[in-house]
């Protein structure tokens, strides 16, 4: 199935459902799903700031392994990500659809999740054995650095969807 297929066919389900019809029949909703999903990149695109920079070999005061603690404020920002923007194509699937910027921002995000799956099973394992002084291997600082500019593009192509053409 083609990229352009799929999102086609994800619009057709959406649109006309019942959450389609929640969104757009209540006024007040679209704005506070804004509120939370910008709340929710605060927490994903902050945390994963320091996480990313410490593990670049920046920040050096941080201790690696203390970087871990922000990972659950990290994930429950996606969370509230994920949730608002599936109700954001929901409440508008014929216009993201066929979004440019939209399609540029998922494919990032699938990029920055198997870049984060990555880190996981090769990287997070070695930071039990950093110190304030090690030096972080070329692969950590490879994932650091695609995670970075990965998390960077879904900033700037989300914030381009009201006004960039289709597809």
């Amino acid at each position: 199935m083609s990229f352009s297929l799929m999102w086609s066919s994800l619009a057709n389900f959406a649109d006309g459902s019942p959450v389609n019809l929640w969104i757009q029949n209540t006024y007040w909703l679209w704005p506070v799903m804004e509120i939370i999903h910008f709340l929710g990149l605060a927490l994903l695109f902050g945390g994963l700031l320091v996480v990313d920079l410490r593990m670049a070999g920046h920040l050096k005061g941080v201790t690696p392994v203390s970087t871990h603690q922000l990972l659950p404020l990290v994930l429950l920002g996606f969370a509230l990500n994920l949730i608002t923007g599936i109700l954001f194509f929901f409440g508008d699937p014929g216009r993201y659809s066929i979004n440019i910027g939209f399609q540029l921002k998922m494919m990032l995000i699938g990029l920055a999740g198997l870049n984060a799956l990555f880190y996981h099973w090769r990287v997070s394992p070695t930071l039990v054995t950093w110190d304030g002084t090690t030096t972080p291997p070329r692969l950590a600082r490879g994932v650091a650095y695609v995670s970075l500019a990965c998390w960077f593009g879904v900033l700037l192509t989300g914030r381009l969807i009201p006004y960039v053409g289709t597809g």
